[in-house]
């Protein structure tokens, strides 16, 4: 062969090559342009917006207030003030800034998250808060929260099963709960909170959808499995949802950890990880603490309410562990029917006084699934959404649970009573 029919070849094949990749380029841009290039209907603002209060410590003295704004925004601050008679002092907590990005968000591929904790507050208070920036001189409006008790009182905290989709509709239902039920203390949320947790303009719906309660009340939530990306990766949860940092040592920090409100112990649970490496600091949770109730938070079902979704594992490890300091209630979420068993011992039915422990399976959103007969369930039943509310009473000591539906209606009911 001579030098110019190699020269020619060589031509010719680099020629090949580069189509080649310019369509393989082509086509990728295809997929993402039709498949992950999203927009956001809430676009950041200079002014702060998706204000949500959590827990990262002792809710007794501590309140974690987190916010959006635009990039141009540079720096945070929280002033709160109690709401005291004659008291009008006025404290300034600095936030920690962050940048939110998600590049395949065409209108708004990156935010400014803040977070701040404030800290030294007096339990059993309530609070006036609101969150902005000095250098601009952009506020938000005045909200109120109330740190928890010192002591044993009355309280409620509402339930609610996975949102998912739908946030239009779930905002109702949550507006709708907390209207009826404006004293609950805190939110508790089994996971699922979003669709996909990757995609930031899935978020975005759920911080609209939940503005006027979280602001207001703090929502403490377990990982669901869409609240993790597709590399296993739940970041944005666990930057929405700030933890105390007291679980396991063998998870990331935020994905298991406990508080206790009042006289209840709350231990959430990630069932997304390995189960095994969460059972002794669970054991050690409920073995330690004094409180009269005992709850625990996780989204995969010890008794599954759809047919072929059995969660053996969490079923084997963890179950054993609830009879033996007898927990008073798991709750749940994930497979998208409402079920409660009978209380349950051993695998076994049983009654509340022997130990029986009662495991609930609830959906808060709109996507529902089939649920099949079990010989544990109690109640249940399909296609609708409920939210739960759990009243603490401490004279006598009885705790109060009711499942309502989006128009209030009582669809399940349970009494507990201790000495």
């Amino acid at each position: 062969m001579t030098a110019k029919r190699r020269t020619l070849y060589t031509l010719i094949a680099l020629i090949s090559v580069f189509a080649v990749v310019r369509i393989i380029d082509e086509f990728k841009g295809a997929i993402i342009a039709s498949v992950q290039v999203r927009a956001t209907q809430s676009v950041a603002s200079a002014s702060p917006d998706q204000i949500a209060l959590s827990w990262s410590d002792d809710p007794q003295t501590t309140q974690t207030v987190q916010w959006r704004t635009a990039p141009s925004v540079l720096d945070g601050w929280v002033q709160v003030r109690a709401t005291l008679p004659g008291d009008a002092s006025v404290t300034e907590v600095e936030a920690e800034r962050s940048v939110m990005r998600d590049r395949l968000l065409r209108n708004d591929p990156v935010n400014h998250r803040y977070t701040a904790v404030l800290r030294g507050l007096t339990p059993g208070t309530s609070y006036q808060y609101r969150v902005g920036s000095k250098q601009r001189d952009l506020w938000s409006s005045w909200n109120e929260f109330a740190t928890g008790p010192e002591s044993a009182e009355d309280f409620s905290f509402l339930f609610l099963g996975d949102p998912q989709v739908d946030m239009k509709n779930w905002g109702a239902l949550l507006r709708s709960a907390h209207e009826r039920r404006p004293q609950a203390a805190f939110y508790l949320l089994a996971g699922d909170i979003v669709d996909n947790g990757t995609f930031r303009n899935l978020w975005d719906e759920y911080f609209q959808a939940s503005q006027g309660v979280f602001d207001r009340r703090p929502a403490m939530a377990a990982l669901g499995n869409h609240d993790y990306s597709s590399r296993w990766d739940p970041s944005m949860f666990l930057h929405f949802f700030p933890a105390p940092h007291n679980g396991p040592k063998a998870l990331p920090e935020g994905h298991a950890y406990s508080f206790t409100y009042g006289n209840a112990l709350f231990v959430v649970l990630d069932s997304n990880q390995e189960v095994r490496d969460q059972t002794p600091w669970l054991e050690q949770q409920l073995a330690q603490t004094k409180a009269t109730w005992k709850f625990a938070l996780f989204h995969h079902p010890v008794y599954s309410s759809k047919d072929n979704r059995d969660n053996e594992d969490v079923r084997d490890r963890w179950r054993p562990i609830f009879d033996q300091y007898h927990l008073d209630m798991a709750l749940q979420g994930h497979d998208h029917a409402y079920l409660r068993t009978y209380p349950m011992r051993n695998d076994k039915r049983a009654t509340a006084d022997e130990g029986g422990v009662y495991y609930v399976v609830a959906v808060s959103g709109t996507k529902f699934y089939k649920q099949e007969p079990h010989d544990y369930a109690e109640i249940g039943f399909e296609n609708t959404p409920t939210y739960q509310v759990i009243d603490i009473a401490t004279n006598p000591n009885r705790l109060t649970y009711r499942a309502y539906d989006a128009q209030g209606n009582v669809k399940d009911e349970v009494i507990l009573v201790k000495p």
